[in-house]
Order: C-alpha cells, then sequence, then structure tokens
C-alpha cells in the first residue's frame, strides 16, 4: 500500500482538516508534546485529535524525546501515556521522536537503550509504539538489531527511500521533491503509509481499541455459559469481573471494562487467593469462584 498523510503540531497553527482530506490525505501523526522544554502537551494537540478524528483521518502521535536515560525515558513515556494516549484511539503507531542533538551525542548502546525503556514502557500498556529519526540516525546513531519488528517512521526527504523495513515513509517537508509542500494552504511535512497500521492495530486491539470479546468455540461443561476472559479482552463481562474483584479483594480497580494489566493482576492475586492456577485467565474455576 502507498497511503498519503501527513504530520502536524502547533506551528501548523489552527489547521483545516478537512481542506487537508479534500487534497488526497488519508492520514495525521499529530505531535502530542515533548520533553525538550521539560514535559508538556503541544498545545495545539486536543484540538489536532479532535478535528483529524472527526475528518475520518487515520491518527497516530508522536512524542518529542529529549531522554538521555532509561529512567528520563520511562518518565516521558509515563506522562505521554497519561496525558496523551490514555482514553484515547490511535489506528496509527504513537512514536518516539529521536532527533535531538543531545540524543544524538550518546553512544550507539546509550541512545538504544533509551529509546528500548520508552517502548517498553508503552508496549505495557497495550500501545503500539515505534520510532522517528532521519535515515542517518537509524543507520548510524541506532543498534537497528534491538528493535526487532518495531515500526520505524523515516525521514528521507528525497524521491526515493530503500530503507527496510520502511513503515512509515516521510519524503518531505519545507524541502519536498515530489509535490508541493504545503498542504490546505501551509507548509507540512509530508508522508507515505507503507503497512496497513490501522488494519493490524485494531485487529490486535492496540492504542484504545478493544479485542472482541472471545468465546472459545470448545466450551467447557458449566450450568453457566460464561466467556472465557483473559488480558486485551474488554466489555460488560470484564467490568462484571472487576465489580466482584473490588467486593472480594478490594481491589480498586477502575470499572471500565477493559482487561489491562490491573484487571491482570487483580485477577492473579484473587487465584492466589483462592488456591486457583494463577495465570490471570478467567476461566470455569475462576468464574465459579467469583460469583459464589
Amino acid at each position: 500500500m502507498r497511503a498519503f498523510g501527513i504530520d502536524v503540531s502547533r506551528w501548523q497553527g489552527d489547521f483545516d482538516f478537512a481542506k487537508a482530506k479534500a487534497e488526497g490525505v488519508t492520514f495525521v501523526i499529530i505531535k502530542g508534546g515533548g520533553g525538550d522544554d521539560g514535559l508538556y502537551v503541544d498545545d495545539r494537540f486536543e484540538r489536532n485529535y479532535a478535528k483529524a478524528r472527526a475528518q475520518g483521518l487515520h491518527v497516530g502521535c508522536y512524542w518529542f524525546s529529549k531522554a538521555l536515560t532509561a529512567q528520563q525515558a520511562k518518565e516521558e513515556a509515563a506522562f505521554f501515556y497519561d496525558r496523551c494516549c490514555k482514553g484515547k484511539q490511535f489506528d496509527l503507531p504513537v512514536y518516539i521522536d529521536v532527533e535531538h542533538k543531545s540524543m544524538l551525542a550518546l553512544s550507539k548502546k546509550k541512545l538504544t537503550d533509551v529509546i528500548l525503556a520508552w517502548l517498553t514502557y508503552m508496549e505495557s500498556y497495550d500501545m503500539e509504539p515505534g520510532v522517528y529519526s532521519f535515515l542517518n540516525a537509524f543507520r548510524q546513531h541506532i543498534d537497528e538489531t534491538k528493535l526487532g519488528s518495531i515500526p520505524r517512521w523515516v525521514a528521507s526527504w528525497s524521491k526515493t527511500c530503500s530503507y527496510q523495513p520502511l513503515g512509515i515513509w516521510q519524503f518531505g517537508g519545507e524541502t519536498n521533491l515530489i509535490r508541493s509542500n504545503k498542504i490546505a494552504g501551509v507548509v507540512c511535512d509530508q508522508d507515505y503509509m507503507l503497512t496497513d497500521y490501522p488494519a493490524q492495530i485494531k485487529a490486535a486491539g492496540k492504542n484504545g481499541f478493544a479485542v472482541t470479546e472471545h468465546i472459545p468455540e470448545k466450551k467447557e461443561e458449566c450450568e453457566v455459559k460464561l466467556p472465557v476472559l483473559y488480558k486485551s479482552c474488554s466489555g460488560g463481562y470484564v467490568r462484571t469481573v472487576q465489580i466482584l474483584l473490588n467486593a472480594y479483594n478490594s481491589a480498586g480497580l477502575t470499572v471500565d471494562g477493559v482487561f489491562g494489566a490491573a484487571t491482570d493482576k487483580a485477577v492473579r492475586t484473587y487465584q492466589k487467593s483462592r488456591k486457583l492456577t494463577v495465570d490471570g485467565v478467567v476461566g470455569e474455576k475462576t468464574w465459579a469462584q467469583l460469583l459464589k
């Protein structure tokens, strides 16, 4: 695939997403905030997110990092998740933007460790994280062997880009060798998406999209036929489990119907207290105990 999109921040001002869509834009990656001036949220983030979603565009998000240690990376990721990602849906990856000169002055190992700490934190909250940087940074400053299948968003302002694996290619900004550097009358960084991230992220239940509750085809014999629930499930049955765990074990769970890390931990604690198999799966035996 080769879908056309843009990335925007406060520098594009009150951006006209409807006009951008009419000009062929199908996706947008919005700046969430950064760590280069303390920890902050981009002052156009909320409006850009709402307006892009209203136009039916695919939406991703990025964080402009200045983390120099793994601990700083975790702190940035926690702020980014809490202030920009939590409660929202992104059908494109959420990216750490690695281009600040102080980060690029680190050794390859230290910079890669910083990136991995940020990615790991985001993954712990069922996010699909990726890495953005320019072509030379990927080749010279980052140990790519440590990134595995992590999505790459590569800036190479040229007519072609042979980098692999290439998920999204930022082919132009102020300099654009392929088309006009303006979208909706404003200079924008422009991108081609070469991987179908919306389909992948929704299917995996990442970035705020819930996996449909799963009822196995082969059901165990039990009087009450309830679904087997596990981490990444969502919906009414998960809310029931959260209410019961709060009642039995004072788990302190937010009753939101999302089987995330906190619910998984509470289930395991409950299973241990009832001498059940501690696997984080709410199956027949765990349901039976909860419903007593």
